[in-house]
């Protein structure tokens, strides 16, 4: 008896963490993690704020498609949206027309969606087939501005801690050094040029 409970307990399924679940996945890719990220409801939000540290990096935004995917029936946030890269935007775009039966045209996003059980594709398909919302969940990833660069939404608000460490980040830090030495130059010659002359 106590055996099988010990066995039970050690199949049991172990919730994932969605801080390690988002280091593995930029750090490695793997599987398992992007699988748990696409469970958690709230790793959605804890994506964008990722994407803020690490904004180039596609496997957190191929992350965050995968997240959005299961949940296209409702409006997408344009925070999110605004974060994803522009060929996780047409796998979700293409992830859309796939929910109502569209195959895949591209053959990598067919392997995505093929992990998926709504993936059915239907021979007749038309975009005549698309529910209310749809078109306008499309609409929105297409969405660009007048200078046909993708239109940017308010960023997600960050603690002063989060904004502290984006100030200070690898990036930053490469900005900062350079002009807080040229300021530091104009002053001193400020300085220098007012000194009193004997």
């Amino acid at each position: 008896m106590i055996l099988l409970l010990v066995a039970t307990i050690g199949l049991a399924e172990v919730p994932c963490d969605i801080r390690i679940a988002m280091d593995d996945v930029r750090e490695r890719g793997k599987r398992e993690a992007y699988d748990c990220l696409m469970a958690q409801d709230e790793a959605g939000t804890k994506l964008v704020v990722e994407l803020l540290h690490y904004p180039s990096d596609p496997r957190l935004s191929r992350a965050l498609t995968l997240w959005m995917l299961p949940r296209a029936d409702k409006p997408f946030d344009p925070v999110h949206v605004a974060k994803l890269s522009a060929d996780d935007k047409r796998l979700l775009v293409d992830g859309i027309r796939a929910r109502r039966g569209r195959k895949s045209p591209v053959p990598q996003h067919e392997g995505v969606f093929r992990q998926f059980d709504w993936y059915k594709p239907v021979a007749t398909f038309t975009d005549g087939r698309l529910q209310p919302g749809d078109k306008e969940q499309i609409a929105l990833l297409n969405a660009r501005d007048t200078r046909g660069s993708v239109i940017e939404t308010p960023p997600v608000a960050l603690s002063l801690v989060d904004r502290i460490k984006a100030w200070f980040s690898a990036g930053a830090l490469e900005t900062l050094v350079p002009a807080g030495l040229v300021l530091v130059g104009v002053v001193l010659a400020a300085l220098w040029l007012r000194r009193p002359k004997s």
